[in-house]
């Protein structure tokens, strides 16, 4: 139950589907320095318009949602390897960043909002790709069996196309080149079904071996790769 937990979560917060809702965020004052700096006009678009926009958006599948199933899973697991502890604090981090991120509008006016919108927007991007490592490592340390090898090898390939895929997803979204950025968002939600449906395939073999360190894991892929 605890490896379905935590595929569930990553497919919620490996995909990113959002709408707009009706709730308008007030009118941006953005004049003005931070400090000793003057924004520039483009920043001001690309972190204004092109990451919050004029409404709240809703994720159809959300982070926050996602966070709470994968720390259930986790705190399940940490008694097969204790490493899952290194991802706790950045599950708690994604959903905290995920939620200031969206009512950051609402929080703060001024040229200090740019400021806001840039560390939550990449702060979440990054946070929500090392915790899903530390998860998916952790994982496929606990499912180590030689019969399972492969497929583990399988969802850390397909993990790893999705990190490609969001780190440039994450840039075209913010200088606001959708429709390239779409192109991405496809390949990456093939992506994360694939790594997800096989993870699954994976929970009978937890507790069947003995749990693999991460750095141990990325030392044989490194050998096997030579």
């Amino acid at each position: 139950m605890a490896v379905i937990l935590i595929a569930i979560g990553l497919l919620l917060t490996g995909i990113d589907i959002h709408g707009m809702s009706g709730w308008s965020y007030p009118a941006f004052d953005l004049e003005g320095a931070v400090g000793s700096y003057e924004l520039s006009e483009s920043i001001r678009t690309y972190t204004v318009t092109n990451v919050l926009g004029e409404q709240v958006r809703i994720d159809y599948l959300p982070d926050v949602l996602g966070c709470v199933l994968l720390l259930v899973g986790v705190c399940m697991l940490l008694r097969y390897n204790r490493q899952y502890l290194y991802s706790i604090p950045l599950i708690l981090l994604t959903a905290v960043l995920s939620v200031l991120l969206r009512i950051s509008g609402f929080l703060v006016q001024g040229p200090e909002l740019v400021v806001w919108i840039l560390v939550l927007y990449y702060g979440l991007a990054a946070s929500e790709l090392f915790m899903e490592y530390f998860v998916l490592y952790s994982t496929a340390g606990i499912t180590d069996a030689l019969v399972n090898r492969a497929t583990n090898t399988r969802i850390l390939f397909g993990w790893w196309v999705t990190v490609f895929c969001r780190v440039f997803i994450t840039f075209l979204n913010f200088v606001g080149h959708t429709g390239v950025s779409r192109v991405y968002q496809v390949i990456s939600i093939f992506a994360v079904i694939f790594y997800v449906v096989y993870l699954i395939t994976t929970r009978k073999y937890v507790g069947t071996c003995e749990a693999v360190k991460i750095r141990v894991r990325r030392k044989r892929e490194y050998k096997e790769k030579l």
